[in-house]
C-alpha cells in the first residue's frame, strides 16, 4: 500500500504535459529594441500592421518590432505577370545596355510608382500596382488575413490628394479594414531618433524635403526637385557618354543607353561626395584610377576612370556647382541652401532647437561625405549672411560702410588728445565691455536653481542626429496605444471620400486605454495632408 500511495503522489505532482512557468510568459509584443527575428515571439491578434509607402519602396511589418519583416520595391520586374520568364531568360531588367537609347524620363517611369506630376498619370495602373503589392506582401510575408488588423500608414505630408484619395479607395474596396491611421513620415524620423523637436532633410526619390519639427508638429517644410532620381538621371547620361568615348562636359540633353539597374548598383556603391566645394578636382591628379563595371558590357569587362569623377553628378545635382544662387527657383534649391532656408523660416526659439538636431534620411542620405559636407556649407551660409533674409549689393555696401565707420572710431579712441598730452590713458584699470558676460534675468536665474539637476539642452549649433527611421518611428509610436491625428473609419470615407474631412486641424487625441473607440468622433481630419 505504501508503494502504491508513493506512485500516486509522484504521478500527481508531475505535470501531465509541458508546460511554460508563469514567471517565463512573454507578452504579445515583440519587444521594440529585440535583436530576434520577429517570427520568433508569439503575436497578438490587435497588433497593428505598419506600411511605410514611398515612390519606390515599400516597407511593412507588425508594431513593437525595431525592423520591417519585408522591403518590397516597385520596378518591371515586380509587375511581370504569370508564366513571363524574361527575368531568367535574359536576366534582370535593366541589368546591360539598351537596344535604343531612352529619354531620362521615360527611363525612370517604370521603376516608379506614382509620379509628382499626375496630369499623365494612369490612377487606374496605380490603384493595380497598391493592390498587388499589399496582396503578396500579406500572403507570402505577414501570413495573416487583410483587414483584420488595425493598418497604419505612414505617408510623407506633401502628398498630392488624387493620389491619397486612389490609395484609401483600393485598400477600403478591397479589404475590410475598420480604419486606416494616417503617420507623417517626418514625424516618425524625428521620433525614432528619440527627439520632440528636429529638422528632418528627406533626401527621397522624387524630391528633397525640409521639414521643421517642434514638439512633435510640423512648423515649416520646404521642397527641392534636386533629389536621388535627377541624380539617377545625371549618372546615367555620365556612364552613357562613358560607354560611348564621348569627352563632352553637358550630358544635359543627352539620351541614356545603360540599364537602371546598373546604374543604381554604380550609385550607390561608387557615388560620393567631397567636404569641400572643388575638392575633388584637386584631388584628380593624386588619385588613382578605380575599375567598374563597363557600361558597355558590365557582366564581363571592366573599365577604368579616376574615382573622383563619380563625384560630379553629386556636385552638379545636390548642390548646384557652377550655378549662381539667383539663377535658381524656390523648388530647385541646392540641399545647404535649402536647409539653410528651413531654419531661416522657423522662429528663433525653435530654430536653436532645430539646428542642433538634424537628421538625414532618405536614401541620398547614404551617400559617403554628403551629409557632412551640407553641414559645412550651411555653417558657410551662417556665417555669411546671419539670420537675416534680406540680400542684396545695397545692404552689402552699408555693411561695408558701418565697418569703416567702426574702424575709424576705434583708431580716434586710441590716439592721443590734441592738447599734446602724450601720456597714454590707463585703459586696463577700465572693464571691456566685449568681455563683461550677459546679465540674466531674474526669469532665467529662478529657473535655473530650481532646475539644477536638469542637464541644458544643445541649442544654436549643428548638429547631426541619427534616426533608424520612419518605419521605426511609426513602430514605436503605434505600439504605445495612442490614437493618431489622422484615423479614418471606413463607412465615413466609403460615403463621403477626402471630401468628408474637416479643416480642424486641433482635434482631441484620446487615448486607446481611456475606452474611447473610434465611433466616438463625429467628424475626422486630414491634420497635415490638408
Amino acid at each position: 500500500m505504501s508503494a502504491t500511495s508513493s506512485l500516486r503522489h509522484s504521478q500527481t505532482a508531475r505535470p501531465s504535459s509541458p508546460h511554460t512557468p508563469q514567471q517565463q510568459l512573454r507578452s504579445g509584443n515583440t519587444s521594440f529594441a529585440s535583436t530576434t527575428s520577429p517570427g520568433s515571439s508569439f503575436r497578438n491578434e490587435d497588433d497593428a500592421i505598419i506600411f511605410e509607402i514611398g515612390t519606390r519602396w515599400l516597407r511593412a511589418g507588425f508594431e513593437g518590432n525595431g525592423t520591417p519583416i519585408c522591403v518590397k520595391r516597385f520596378g518591371p520586374e515586380e509587375s511581370r505577370r504569370v508564366a513571363d520568364y524574361r527575368g531568367w531568360i535574359r536576366g534582370e531588367a535593366g541589368a546591360g545596355p539598351l537596344l535604343k537609347p531612352m529619354n531620362a524620363e521615360d527611363w525612370v517611369r517604370e521603376y516608379e510608382l506614382w509620379q509628382s506630376d499626375l496630369r499623365k498619370a494612369d490612377l487606374g495602373l496605380i490603384e493595380d500596382k497598391i493592390e498587388r503589392v499589399f496582396r503578396e506582401t500579406y500572403n507570402q510575408y505577414l501570413l495573416t488575413d487583410a483587414g483584420t488588423s488595425r493598418l497604419v500608414l505612414t505617408l510623407p505630408a506633401l502628398m498630392p490628394h488624387p493620389l491619397l484619395s486612389s490609395l484609401l479607395s483600393t485598400l477600403f474596396s478591397r479589404w475590410r479594414f475598420p480604419s486606416i491611421t494616417l503617420l507623417s513620415s517626418a514625424t516618425m524620423s524625428a521620433a525614432a531618433g528619440g527627439l520632440r523637436s528636429a529638422l528632418v532633410v528627406d533626401l527621397g526619390w522624387a524630391e528633397t524635403t525640409a521639414t521643421g519639427i517642434y514638439e512633435y508638429r510640423e512648423v515649416v517644410t520646404k521642397r527641392s526637385t534636386r533629389s536621388m532620381k535627377s541624380l539617377m538621371q545625371e549618372m546615367g547620361r555620365f556612364l552613357s557618354g562613358l560607354a560611348s568615348g564621348s569627352t563632352q562636359e553637358d550630358t544635359s540633353d543627352e539620351d541614356i543607353s545603360v540599364g537602371f539597374t546598373y546604374c543604381e548598383e554604380i550609385v550607390s556603391r561608387f557615388a560620393w561626395c567631397s567636404p569641400e566645394a572643388g575638392e575633388s578636382e584637386a584631388q584628380s591628379e593624386t588619385e588613382r584610377d578605380i575599375s567598374i563595371p563597363s557600361p558597355k558590357n558590365p557582366e564581363h569587362e571592366y573599365t577604368e576612370l579616376p574615382f573622383s569623377r563619380l563625384a560630379d553628378p553629386v556636385e552638379k545635382v545636390l548642390f548646384a556647382l557652377g550655378t549662381a544662387e539667383n539663377e535658381l527657383d524656390d523648388e530647385e534649391k541646392s540641399i545647404p541652401l535649402l536647409v539653410y532656408n528651413t531654419l531661416l523660416s522657423l522662429p528663433p526659439d525653435a530654430r536653436g532647437t532645430c539646428m542642433a538636431r538634424i537628421v538625414f534620411v532618405g536614401g541620398g542620405s547614404r551617400i559617403p561625405g554628403l551629409r557632412q559636407r551640407v553641414l559645412n556649407d550651411v555653417q558657410k551660409l551662417i556665417d555669411r549672411h546671419g539670420w537675416s533674409p534680406i540680400r542684396g549689393q545695397a545692404l552689402e555696401r552699408q555693411r561695408q560702410r558701418m565697418e569703416e565707420l567702426k574702424i575709424s572710431s576705434q583708431k580716434r579712441t586710441q590716439t592721443p588728445e590734441a592738447n599734446g598730452d602724450n601720456t597714454p590713458s590707463n585703459d586696463d584699470s577700465k572693464p571691456d565691455p566685449s568681455k563683461e558676460e550677459p546679465e540674466l534675468d531674474f526669469v532665467e536665474q529662478k529657473l535655473r536653481r530650481q532646475n539644477k539637476d536638469t542637464p541644458i539642452p544643445v541649442q544654436g549649433i549643428l548638429r547631426e542626429v541619427e534616426s533608424l527611421g520612419a518605419w521605426a518611428g511609426a513602430s514605436l509610436v503605434t505600439s504605445l496605444k495612442i490614437r493618431g491625428m489622422v484615423e479614418i473609419e471606413r463607412e465615413k470615407f466609403l460615403q463621403h471620400g477626402l471630401a468628408g474631412a474637416t479643416r480642424d486641424l486641433e482635434q482631441p487625441i484620446p487615448d486607446r486605454r481611456s475606452g474611447l473607440r473610434a465611433g466616438d468622433r463625429s467628424s475626422w481630419t486630414l491634420a497635415g495632408w490638408a
